[in-house]
C-alpha cells in the first residue's frame, strides 16, 4: 500500500483541499480504498449525529439548516403577539389626567352643618 495515496484519502475525509490526480490514483489502489472504508468505518463509530456522517470536503450535500429568523410562524400569533405588547404598553404609558376644576384657595361654602352633642351624639366609654 502506498503511503501517499492513504495520506490522499485521509486529507479527503477531514475535507482537507487535495489534488484531484492524486485522488485519482489514491482511488486506482486497491488497498488504498480499503484503507479509505476504514477511514469512513471510523469516523462512523465516533461520530453522533446523522449530519456529521459526510466529510466535509462534501458539505454541498448537506441539507442547509434554515436560520432563526427564516422559520415561519404562523400569522395568527404573531398578531397575539403584537396585541399583548400594545396592551401592556398602554397599561404601563403614563396617561394625561382627566382636566379638573379650577383650584382656589378658599374651601367651597357648605350647604349644611352637622353639629354633634357630646353624650347625646355618642358616649365616651
Amino acid at each position: 500500500m502506498n503511503e501517499t495515496h492513504t495520506s490522499v484519502l485521509s486529507a479527503f475525509c477531514d475535507g482537507e483541499p487535495v489534488d484531484p490526480d492524486a485522488f485519482a490514483a489514491a482511488l486506482a489502489d486497491s488497498l488504498a480504498r480499503e484503507a479509505l472504508v476504514a477511514f469512513v468505518r471510523v469516523r462512523r463509530a465516533v461520530q453522533t449525529g446523522p449530519e456529521q456522517m459526510l466529510p466535509a470536503s462534501l458539505a454541498v450535500m448537506r441539507r442547509p439548516h434554515r436560520p432563526v429568523w427564516r422559520m415561519s410562524i404562523p400569522l395568527p400569533a404573531v398578531a397575539a403577539l403584537l396585541l399583548v405588547v400594545l396592551l401592556g404598553a398602554w397599561m404601563v404609558l403614563p396617561r394625561p389626567a382627566a382636566p379638573s376644576a379650577p383650584s382656589s384657595d378658599t374651601p367651597p361654602t357648605p350647604t349644611r352643618v352637622v353639629k354633634y352633642v357630646p353624650g347625646v351624639d355618642w358616649q365616651n366609654h
